[in-house]
Formats: C-alpha cells, structure tokens, sequence
C-alpha cells in the first residue's frame, strides 16, 4: 500500500513545520532554525512563544553533541485503547511505550506502523503520530448498517475504521449480517469516512461458525482455495497407481502405525519400532506431500503463500486443499500410501548409530488415537493386543527424553485450554487438555526424525530450511531474573537451557508453577525458520529442521522436496543456485504466517472464552495473580481464561505500581497485590467485540503489612 501522508490540522502547522526541518536531518542550529520559520511566518508574532514552549515541553532537544537542535523519534506499532489514546510499541525499546493522546493520532488506526515524534514525560515518553508507515490492514470485518441512505460497515472491536460503502443500495445485504470490506480509499483528513467495497457477506451472527468465519477474516484467512488449485488437486488419483511403487522401499509388510488425536483427519505421520541386538530401529514415515505437490505448480504456490494450516477453535483451515490432507496424503489406515522415510537405529542409550531417509510404501497397520494408546499403557483394554509393542515404544521414548533432559533442553509442560462446543458451535465448556504418555511417545520420534534430517541436509550442504531458536535477549532475562527473585527463586548466570529446567522442576506443582512457566515462555525469543542453522536453543539442539508435517507446514515441504531430490541425484547446480536464492525469503514468510495463524487461533479461543462467560457475570471463582501493571492486574482461573481487574474495580485505595516488585501497594491501607497471590473474583462484564473479561477482587491473600512504630 502506498505510504500516506498524515493529515494536521491548521493548529499543528508550526509544529508540522518544525518537524519537517528537523526530522532524518543533521541538527540546526537554534537561530538558524528560527530564521527558517520566521521567513515563512513573518509576521507570526506567536512564533517565539511556540517555539519557546516546545523547547520547554521537551519535543525539540539539543542533539547530544551540542551542535544543534533535533527531534527524538521512534517507529513502532500502534495500539489504541477502547477509551480512544494509544500506544507506540517497539521491540527495539522494550517497555518504553509511547503514549499517544487521541488528537496527537491524526488518523493512525489501530495496529498501523507509524512515525511518532516523542518526549519524555514523568510516566516515560509522549508522542504525536507524523507519519503512517503502513497500514495495519487493508481490510476491516464489521457488521452492515444503513446509514445515510447507503450503508456502513462497522467493526465489532471499536479499534477498528468504520468503513462506509461505495454504492447505495443492495437487495441482498441485510443489517446485521457480518461482512468483510477492501478499503479503496484512506482519506487525508481524518473526519472524513474511510471508503470501501464489500468483498464477501460472511452471514448473520445467528449463524453457526459465523463468530469464527470473521475471526478468520480478520486475519485474512482464505477457506476457499484458487480454482487451478481445486483442478490440479482433482486431478490426483484417489488412490496409489502400481507404478508410483517404481524406486520406492516396499514397507508394506511392517508394523507401522499412526497415533493422533481422535478427531485429527490429515494423518500425516507413521512410526515403526523394531528390536536390535543392541538398541531399537525406530521409523519415522511421513506423507510424501512433495510427490503430489510439484515446485512452483499452483499447489506449492499456494501453500507456499498460506505456510501453514491454522487450526481454529472449531475448524481447520487446510495449507492444501482436502482432497490431499484428507485424502491421498493422509496415512488412512490398511491402504498403501507414498511416504518419506527417516530410519534411525538408536543405541540403549538413546543416541544415532545411523541414519537413513527413503522414498517408501507403507500401509498403516492401525489408526491409534492418544486416548486408546494411554488407556493400554495404564493397564486398560487392548483388543488388537499392541501392549507389549507399546510399552517398547514408551520405554525408548522415555530414553530420548532423559537424554534430551540431560544435554540441557527446556522440557516446557504448560497445560493448554480446550473449548468444548455444542453443534451449534457455542462453549459449554473450558477444560484443561490432557495430556499423557501417547502424546509424549510422539512428539520424542517426531524430534529425532528432525534433528536426524537437519544433520543430513548439513552434512550435504544442502539448502536446508532449519528451525532456529536463539537465545532470549539479556533484557528479558534480566526481567524473568527480577520477577522470579520477588516469588523467591534465583537463577545462574550466564543462563542455560539446562538452568532454566532446573527451575521448571522445582516449581512444579507448586502454586507458582504456572505463573512462572508462562513468564519464561514470554522471555524465549520466537522459534522461527531461516536457511542458516544456529540451532534451537530450547530444544539444546545444535542442528533442527522441521521435516514432520509438510501436510500442514510449508517449511517442512521445502526440506522433503530439498531431501528428496537429493536423495534420487536430481539436483543440478542451476536447481542448488535457485533454491539458494529462495530458502531465505521462504523462511521469512513462513515465520510470518506462523505468528499469523497463532494469533488468529488465540483469538478463536479467546473469543469462546468470552462467550462462555457472557453469562457468568455476578460468578464468583477461585483464581491467581498472573500479572500485575499500572492499571490492574490480570488473574487466571483454574481453566486457564485469563482476564483483567481494572485499578478501578479494586478496593478503594490509592494504589502504587511497584514494576520491580511486580506488585500494586495500597498507600493508605498498606494492602499489597502481588504476582502469585491466591484470590477470589467476580465476573463484572464481558466484551465479546474486544474478547475481554473484567474481574473485581472479593478477597485475597495479601495481608496489610504492620506499621512501623
């Protein structure tokens, strides 16, 4: 989108003016400066008073080596709150925020990237909004209304532009259905409307999967796919032909297995496990997606620009379309399938003595679910009679696990809410996900696989796409170092993954467990995808990539299609050149959509959460201090929906913010609100627009401290 031009009011001019001499500019000097105004408002007589006062309010300085005047700026995202101010964020100034009044935003939306011109002030910094970088979308999700004898789109988050339609009338629009809008025209002045042209009419809000289908929306998730798509995905046959079995290993014969959850469709990954004189052969046998999926054939264009399936909170949207992760590519059980194949042979310790990679055939010999394999292994029915089998499983898993454990890596186990619906799609339930050996067994084989890979594509230097994840930043340790020295816990320095598990096991099952596992996940630097291997620093791996799930992860396509190449001596140096100008940019928008669809699934769930609460308000429950801030703190319940007690809603008191001690002190009573605290609260409101719950405390843990005499 085209960088566009702040609108100022005529109010603003000087200071406009101002700006523009001095901003990405080597500092003037003060008289030279006013010389240069003076010649365009000659006879402003107010120009020295304003001038003045801008020196004085602190948004024009003298450059740090005294050789002029400047202005501070900072370029970040904007973050408006309902109540109408926002907040510039930066990664590069981490809780620096710079808060922008509601006339200094000058028509910069919620999430726009902006330049803001900023000041110290005595809660941190103030800025006016100069510049919209870009746009936070060029979209808005909102509900049609008429308006003026045309019609509106009005978003349900008040963020958000109402956007008013270019064409009068339309027969099949109805007010109040949900609709998502392009935005043709963005204009300058700020009060006047935002003008745009409705793309799709998602349905009314009484609708099932209507609340979900805009959440969708919102983020620009597509559930249709292109039509060469759906034509060259109908083209495959349903079934594998005789002769795509050519120069494939025929696996057919072995015990091979897949093991999800019971209502996953898109099976994607197969294990075996076979005794050795002296350890065990385990197989890692995962769909060949990239057989199907030729490069830069409208399939991989596609998934290349989707990057991942996004698994919403009553639906998935498929990377690729059904008719290959439902179908042909996924490992439905007593029918052949073309798979990749990673076979290790592991010691009794749990390390590679070696490591082949196969194009293969399989037939699956059972469809496990997690729930049937934990039942067995707990003692429970095992009709088919696989007990002893996964018992080696369990045993070898274990293995890798302890040996991971031991090299360093951080063994997070954070519980993870899952919203059950009824048909209609509404939340009668939040419950805590269950997890059990079957899960772990998993995730052990599908980490050996990848490593195992990752060494391979190294070993031949191949233009792998690795899974990097590196070391959270001295800031945000020493903030986790801060917060877990006030609940009484300390950490080594420097830290290590091996550190940081230390102080996972010694919190766990202790009423400060969650709080403090969710803060060192907040501190951890993102897992993202690149072409230069620096390892994974919370798997304490040197060498990752994700090879597991191509059904469903762009990266993992590009490396089965890298691997495999490779593998059949298909690879030519103008093939080697090519992919080495791709793999970087590939990496960088498949690292962008993964946070993409992570938000939009948050924001499912969240979204449920808040409707399963609509009618809890004046409920009273047992909850948690999971954070505490200016102004409120948030608490936890034991189901994992987290919301907000605004200072306003807390006993009356003058409430002090104590960010070293991450507590809220009352000045007058010497009552204290501490991270950790075990309280009570009650339902207040809920904002289904925003996703928002507001708690009031009914009673706590805190005790006042004794005055001293």
């Amino acid at each position: 989108m085209a960088k566009r031009k702040s609108y100022r009011p005529n109010t603003d001019k000087l200071s406009e003016e101002i700006f523009a001499l001095l901003y990405n500019r080597d500092p003037m000097p003060e008289d030279q400066l006013i010389n240069r105004l003076m010649r365009r408002h000659p006879k402003d007589k107010s120009l020295f008073r304003t001038f003045r006062q801008y020196r004085q309010e602190g948004w024009v300085v003298r450059s740090p080596e005294g050789n002029g005047m400047t202005v501070s700026t900072r370029q970040g995202q904007l973050r408006i709150n309902p109540r109408g101010f926002g907040f510039v964020v930066s990664g590069d100034f981490p809780g620096a925020d710079v808060f922008v009044p509601e006339r200094w935003l000058f028509g910069a939306r919620h999430d726009d990237v902006v330049t803001v011109w900023l000041r110290p002030s005595r809660e941190g910094f103030d800025g006016r909004v100069m510049d919209i970088v870009k746009r936070a979308s060029d979209h808005v999700v909102g509900m049609l209304e008429r308006h003026r004898g045309g019609w509106v789109v009005v978003p349900r988050d008040s963020r958000r532009p109402t956007v008013e339609i270019a064409v009068a009338t339309h027969t099949r629009w109805r007010v109040g259905d949900a609709a998502r809008v392009k935005i043709t025209e963005w204009p300058l002045d700020p009060r006047r409307p935002i003008r745009g042209e409705v793309e799709e009419v998602l349905g009314s809000l009484n609708d099932p999967g209507v609340d979900v289908s805009i959440i969708a929306a919102e983020h620009q998730l597509s559930e249709k796919f292109p039509k060469a798509v759906l034509t060259q995905a109908a083209a495959i046959p349903d079934e594998v032909l005789l002769d795509q079995w050519q120069d494939r290993v025929d696996l057919t014969q072995l015990r091979v297995v897949t093991i999800d959850g019971s209502d996953a469709k898109d099976l994607d990954d197969a294990i075996s496990l076979e005794p050795l004189a002296k350890g065990y052969r385990i197989g890692v046998h995962i769909a060949d997606v990239s057989f199907y999926v030729p490069e830069d054939s409208p399939l991989d264009l596609e998934a290349r620009s989707r990057g991942t399936s996004v698994y919403l909170v009553d639906r998935v949207i498929p990377m690729l379309p059904e008719r290959l992760s439902n179908g042909i590519a996924s490992l439905n059980p007593r029918v052949p399938r073309l798979t990749v194949s990673a076979v290790m042979d592991v010691d009794e310790e749990g390390e590679v003595v070696t490591a082949k990679f196969f194009r293969s055939v399989i037939k699956t010999e059972h469809r496990l679910t997690y729930d049937g394999v934990n039942g067995i292994l707990q003692g429970g029915p095992d009709p088919e009679g696989l007990g002893p089998w996964l018992k080696k499983l369990d045993h070898i898993h274990e293995v890798l696990r302890r040996r991971r454990i031991i090299r360093g890596a951080v063994d997070f186990d954070l519980p993870e809410a899952k919203v059950v619906l009824d048909d209609q799609g509404h939340p009668i339930d939040i419950v805590i996900r269950q997890r059990g050996a079957a899960e772990s067994i998993i995730e052990e084989l599908m980490l050996l696989a990848n490593e195992s890979v990752a060494h391979h594509l190294l070993t031949k230097e191949l233009p792998g796409l690795y899974r990097v994840h590196d070391e959270p930043s001295l800031d945000k340790m020493v903030q986790f170092r801060e917060m877990i020295g006030v609940l009484g816990y300390r950490l080594p320095d420097p830290v290590t993954p091996k550190s940081l598990q230390s102080l996972i096991d010694r919190v766990k099952g202790l009423p400060e467990e969650r709080v403090i596992n969710s803060a060192l996940l907040r501190s951890m630097k993102q897992a993202r995808y690149a072409p230069n291997n620096t390892g994974h620093f919370g798997l304490a791996a040197p060498e990752y990539a994700h090879f597991t799930s191509p059904i469903r992860r762009y990266p993992d396509l590009w490396v089965h299609r890298v691997l495999t190449q490779h593998l059949e001596h298909r690879v030519g140096p103008e093939t080697l050149e090519r992919w080495r100008v791709l793999v970087g940019p590939i990496g960088e928008d498949a690292s962008a959509r993964e946070r993409d669809a992570m938000e939009a699934e948050r924001d499912s769930v969240s979204l449920k959460e808040a409707e399963y609460m609509v009618n809890k308000v004046g409920e009273q429950y047992a909850a948690v201090i999971s954070g505490v801030t200016n102004f409120g703190v948030f608490v936890e319940l034991p189901n994992l929906i987290e919301g907000l007690v605004r200072l306003e809603d807390l006993p009356q008191d003058y409430w002090a913010y104590d960010p070293v001690h991450y507590r809220l002190h009352g000045e007058r009573t010497g009552r204290e609100y501490r991270l950790g605290n075990p309280v009570t609260v009650e339902v207040v409101r809920v904002d289904l627009g925003l996703r928002r719950i507001d708690f009031r405390l009914i009673e706590n843990d805190a005790r006042p401290k004794r005055r001293r005499r």
